[in-house]
Formats: structure tokens, sequence, C-alpha cells
């Protein structure tokens, strides 16, 4: 399953806190609509999250599924939480952080990848293509430059909008290194864009 890039991000909404704890409140009270909005909302970058502690997807989907799992087996305490965001990230981390269970990964074979990839389009949908794919070897090529750390910090700030004090809680540093990491992935970034150009 790939990892949807188009959804809003879930910090966009200035009341993101307010519906989050209203979706809490509703969840522990046994409301599973309440689960399935708070799900559709997060999974995409709890998924994107994951990857920073695990390279196969299939874990990291299954990982932040359980995620929700708990959430509902624990929905009686939900009413208590006062930053639900933080509180899912950590939840994520955690689980992430164990060791996976064994699994059996089926991957498609390469020339079946190629196939899809290369499927007959005109010329200009080629060419729009190959700009993009382009764009993105560029964008993935600098964030494969800065340190594991740093990169995961920035994009819990830049791309899913938590604040310094939040992304210490979540990451137990102190907000001074948040600082220091994130300042650090804008230097990687800033000379990775000027070798680009």
């Amino acid at each position: 399953m790939k990892i949807k890039k188009s959804l809003p991000l879930p910090n966009s909404n200035p009341n993101a806190l307010k519906e989050d704890l209203n979706l809490f409140q509703q969840i522990s009270q046994g409301q599973y609509a309440a689960l399935d909005l708070l799900f559709n909302k997060y999974y995409n970058a709890l998924c994107r999250f994951g990857l920073s502690y695990q390279k196969d997807i299939n874990i990291i989907e299954e990982k932040v599924s359980d995620v929700f799992i708990l959430l509902w087996n624990k929905r009686k305490e939900l009413n208590q939480i006062e930053k639900p965001k933080s509180y899912i990230y950590v939840i994520a981390k955690n689980s992430l952080k164990k060791p996976a269970k064994s699994h059996l990964i089926f991957s498609i074979d390469t020339q079946q990848q190629r196939n899809i990839l290369f499927s007959p389009s005109t010329e200009d949908e080629i060419i729009d293509k190959e700009q993009k794919e382009i764009n993105a070897q560029i964008i993935q090529s600098i964030l494969n430059s800065i340190p594991k750390k740093s990169r995961q910090i920035f994009e819990l700030s830049r791309i899913d909008g938590f604040k310094y004090h939040e992304i210490s809680e979540i990451m137990d540093i102190s907000p001074r290194t948040v600082e220091n990491h994130i300042a650090l992935a804008m230097k990687y970034i800033s000379k990775g864009l000027k070798q680009f150009h």
C-alpha cells in the first residue's frame, strides 16, 4: 500500500487540538466512527514517521494499525489525555522501536515493476512524469543527506506541524536539542539546493 502524500497535514487546521480532544472524548464513550476519523486523519503521517524506525512498510502499517487498536482498547482513559496528537505519536514510536514479529514478505518481481512503471502513455505524460521523478529524486537525495535523527525531527516539525516543545516530549529530548537538529537539517537542505541549482 502506498502512503498518500496529497492528504492535508494533520496540523493544518488551527482547531486541530480541539478536534482531536473531541474525537478522544467520543472514542472514550465507545463511538467507533470517531476512531475511524482519527485513523483517517493520522494513519499516513504515522506511516511516514515510522520509516525512521523501520524500513519494511508492511511492518510499519501493521504497527501503526495496532496504535488505533490500542486506543480503542484503552478508550476509557482517553478523556484524561490533554495532547492527543503527541500521545498517538509516542505510542507509535514505542511500538515501532520494539522488535517486529517474523513476517512473510511478498515482493513484486522487478520485471513486473518495470512493466507497471513504463506502461504506454503519450510523450507529454512521459516528459511530465520524468520531470516529477527528477524533482522527487532531488528532494529525496537532499533528505537522505540529513542525519537520521535531524531528518526525523525536521519532518515532525515541518510536515506533521508539531511545535518544538511537543517534539521534545515525543522524542524525549530538550527543546534546545530540537532547535539544534532543525538548524542542522536546514543547513543540509540549503547546501543541497545550492548544489542542484
